[in-house]
């Protein structure tokens, strides 16, 4: 999922150009103010829609060869635009992202390059039931992945080997696109940061539906996706989980959604099936799977990825709904998986 992960060996050194200072004391810590300002060039959408409620930052203790020296600093500051720190003078590595999710988490926060985001533990039918759903079928060979919600976007980066004097900072970051670090010194203590979106945007539709009129709710989950991410480096973890989300109709003969993943590993070779879950008029239950491995691995776009698939047939209804009603737990199927 990393776009520019840079390899940064321990033994980097911390080489500010053009920001003067004295040798740092960490016995007797003096503070500078820091002014933190959030650029979001790389997220604009973000920006314009005024949709990041908070920032937090993650601040790393270094000694000079770049090993973690001490217990992490974290700061959270309102608004998008940043605000002004007293950060005590020292080397640093930092993580920083906004802070106002609900269903995201986090693990092993404690070391920079260990700390996990994850989302919580879910079920199949949670977009209609919530934490009160019954038994649901799960599509073949992902039977055993465990199924968590979605993460809601998040917007964030990491900044490598920042060194913060009372005369000014320096710090490296990699700009979007490019693999290469870039430094900046400021001798005003601007400590300038341009998040960039850190969760894909699925979408998907199936068209050419029939009977669609005749359902009364509907969900969907994915298989075969990234349980969580490595923060610093942006990298998936390796274990598959199931994700869960709504379906809606559109129309008259589309259903469509949409939902937020860590992303595919591209080492795992499980395959990714769509089940839609369909509840009709006539009190049946019904779910179809889809195999939209290709879709999934081949998108042009692995950070925004639409899913599509063509034609659908829904049972026509038992009488006018008043006849045959399975039992809460009868699910129907098709014999095959459907395969785009």
């Amino acid at each position: 999922m990393k776009r520019r992960l840079v390899a940064l060996g321990a033994a980097a050194a911390f080489a500010v150009a053009g920001c003067e200072h004295k040798d740092l004391c960490y016995l007797h810590p003096h503070k500078a103010e820091v002014h933190v300002v959030f650029d979001w060039a790389y997220a604009p959408e973000a920006e314009e829609q005024q949709e990041v409620e908070g920032m937090c930052l993650w601040f790393y203790p270094v000694d000079e060869e770049g090993k973690q020296a001490g217990e992490p600093l974290r700061y959270d500051l309102a608004g998008m635009k940043g605000g002004r720190i007293d950060l005590p003078v020292g080397r640093y590595n930092v993580l920083y992202y906004n802070n106002d999710y609900e269903t995201v988490q986090f693990r092993n926060v404690e070391a920079f390059w260990q700390q996990e985001c994850y989302t919580r533990e879910s079920h199949p039918l949670e977009p209609i039931y919530g934490n009160t759903a019954n038994y649901a079928p799960r599509a073949k060979e992902s039977e055993g992945e465990t199924v968590v919600s979605t993460p809601e976007m998040m917007w964030g980066d990491n900044a490598m080997h920042l060194e913060v004097t009372q005369s000014g900072l320096g710090y490296w970051f990699v700009r979007d696109g490019e693999t290469e670090p870039t430094t900046v010194t400021s001798d005003e203590m601007r400590f300038t940061l341009m998040p960039h979106e850190q969760v894909c945007s699925y979408s998907y539709e199936i068209r050419n539906v029939e009977n669609l009129g005749h359902v009364s709710q509907m969900c969907a989950t994915l298989s075969g996706m990234a349980g969580s991410v490595f923060c610093a480096a942006e990298a998936l973890t390796e274990e598959n989980v199931t994700l869960p989300f709504g379906a809606r109709a559109d129309g008259a003969s589309i259903i469509r959604g949409e939902f937020g993943t860590f992303g595919h590993h591209g080492d795992n070779d499980e395959p990714h099936k769509l089940l839609l879950y369909v509840w009709m008029s006539d009190g049946s239950k019904w779910y179809y799977t889809f195999d939209v491995t290709e879709q999934v691995d081949n998108a042009p776009d692995r950070r925004h990825v639409h899913i599509v698939i063509d034609g659908l047939e829904l049972p026509q209804p038992i009488g006018n709904g008043s006849g045959f009603h399975p039992e809460v737990d009868d699910w129907e199927t098709v014999e095959e998986d459907i395969v785009m």
